[in-house]
């Protein structure tokens, strides 16, 4: 997985278990507004945690570049 600074340009070169515990609180922030969006989109079609963490995790880079908060994007998985 390669991880890019947007501020200083720095690559950043590690596996997917090392970027789940370094990067703890982006995850938290970027799955928490993923949450946020998916339940205000069908109010009729509340989706439980456990299906929304899914789709959170299969689209990833996605997800943690557009909702996280953090100057560090994921560049490849």
């Amino acid at each position: 997985m390669i991880l890019k600074n947007k501020l200083t340009r720095e690559t950043l070169e590690i596996t997917y278990p090392e970027f789940r515990k370094k990067f703890v609180k982006e995850i938290q922030t970027a799955f928490e507004n993923y949450r946020r969006t998916q339940l205000n989109k069908y109010f009729y079609n509340f989706k439980d945690d456990n299906s929304m963490e899914y789709n959170f995790y299969f689209q990833l880079q996605w997800n943690f570049n557009h909702f996280g908060i953090s100057n560090w994007y994921i560049e490849k998985m």
